[in-house]
């Protein structure tokens, strides 16, 4: 009884062990991973397994012999070459696809050697795997691919401790449950971005400690993919503890103000001060700033900023220039200034206009604006007809987003139903209607999109 016990044990810790064994080919020190869970992202997506056969172009079925109840890993090794790792569920058949997939011209005949099976798909991926683990690294040159087999051989030869499972990035895309879950270095995206990226961020930031987490949720109509930025940068942490104090969540005050035909429409919670501070430390704004105030107190409008800023987008095609920027005002002191804006414009060249009832226009070489205050709103906006409609009539056009705008410290809304009218506009986003990103703070971002109520778009997107 005691030996039918043990031997019992034994199996299912082999087993446990055994099932999860693939992961030790996974390159150690990864640049950039990405797991996929694939029952998770049938599911949600409402395609089943079957249905992500789609995913493989020319492919009516998902290969054969790999485990897809497993998670699957894309990555960037610290050698930049990019791979994909798979847990095998049974070599023979997964040899068997290759060989059809040989024969349909999409990789070189596999061949077995000591226990391996080895094959270059698309002349520039080289793929290697057994009864465990299918590992493809590339791409690389035909004269290449005997380096990348040795790459290949060695990972799939390491033991765990020598793998990519002790990473802090494989900590990461491993303890959030996501359909699709993806963490990089904030090194590797400066490197394809440019300097542009490292903007704003401290001078001395050690990017490779910085890693951007990311996960992808699927719904029937669309998707939510949430990122967060993680550091053990002091420098960096205290840059958006900075970020942090701008202001707080959006009382959501011009919501209903947004018309249907609107290409969009941002809103941020400030504190104006704050907020003045932190343009400051831009040379250019603070240039701007300075030639502003030489007409009119920018500072103190700014300033008196407690609430909501909202900037509405509107189609060119009929409203000119458009676009109509209205905050939250805690006071309004700035306007007893008013009376010295005519000639402290006309002395610096300026043209201005006082129109009564606190509505005023300015202009500038480049630049031209109507401003003005209107119950506790200021308003701006370079379109005349614009200026006459701070207080509209109230729409539905955002309702379905009430919570997550209220939630939000930072919401930018897209129309892509108006949108899509551009030229070059992708025909796959033709089956979403709203685009929207969200931040609930400096160190968290949200990216929707939303097509129509009860469509499933990602069997559209696959037919």
């Amino acid at each position: 009884m005691c030996v039918a016990v043990v031997c019992a044990v034994a199996y299912f810790c082999y087993r446990a062990w055994f099932s999860d064994s693939y992961l030790q080919a996974l390159p150690s020190r990864p640049k950039v991973l990405m797991a996929v869970d694939w029952p998770k992202l049938a599911d949600e997506s409402g395609l089943g397994m079957d249905g992500l056969s789609g995913l493989y172009p020319g492919q009516k079925e998902l290969p054969q012999g790999i485990d897809w109840s497993k998670k699957t890993y894309l990555f960037v090794s610290a050698k930049d070459y990019a791979g994909l790792l798979a847990s095998v569920s049974d070599a023979e058949k997964l040899a068997a696809w290759f060989d059809e997939a040989a024969a349909d011209g999409k990789c070189s005949v596999p061949e077995e050697r000591n226990g391996r099976y080895w094959t270059v798909w698309g002349g520039s991926w080289m793929v290697g795997f057994d009864d465990r683990a299918l590992l493809a690294i590339g791409p690389g040159m035909a004269a290449e691919m005997d380096v990348l087999r040795q790459e290949v051989t060695a990972c799939l030869r390491q033991k765990k401790d020598k793998s990519g499972v002790g990473s802090s990035l494989f900590a990461d895309v491993d303890g959030e449950d996501s359909a699709c879950r993806l963490v990089a270095q904030l090194d590797v995206l400066s490197a394809l971005y440019g300097e542009d990226f490292m903007r704003g961020l401290p001078e001395h930031a050690n990017l490779s400690d910085v890693n951007v987490v990311a996960g992808l949720n699927l719904m029937a109509n669309g998707f939510t993919l949430d990122a967060e930025i993680r550091s053990e940068n002091p420098e960096i942490n205290t840059y958006f503890e900075q970020l942090a104090v701008l202001g707080g969540k959006i009382d959501g005050d011009y919501a209903a103000d947004v018309p249907a035909s609107a290409l969009g429409w941002c809103c941020m919670n400030v504190d104006g001060d704050k907020l003045l501070e932190q343009l400051r430390r831009n040379p250019a704004v603070r240039t701007f700033l300075l030639g502003l105030n030489m007409g009119v107190d920018a500072d103190l409008m700014l300033g008196s900023i407690r609430g909501d800023l909202a900037v509405t987008i509107y189609p060119s095609v009929t409203s000119g220039a458009g676009f109509l920027l209205k905050a939250r005002l805690e006071d309004k002191d700035f306007l007893k200034e008013a009376p010295y804006w005519r000639e402290s414009a006309a002395r610096s060249g300026l043209a201005f206009k006082d129109f009564g009832d606190n509505r005023f226009f300015i202009a500038t070489p480049g630049m031209r604006a109507y401003f003005g205050v209107e119950d506790k709103t200021l308003y701006v906006t370079p379109n005349e007809g614009l200026s006459t409609q701070v207080n509209g009539s109230k729409t539905q056009t955002l309702s379905g987003w009430k919570k997550e705008i209220e939630g939000s410290r930072f919401f930018l809304w897209c129309n892509l139903a108006q949108l899509r009218n551009v030229a070059g506009w992708p025909a796959g986003l033709d089956l979403f209607g709203d685009l929207v990103l969200r931040s609930s703070d400096a160190r968290h971002f949200t990216l929707d999109m939303r097509g129509t109520e009860g469509r499933n778009v990602w069997k559209e997107l696959l037919e």
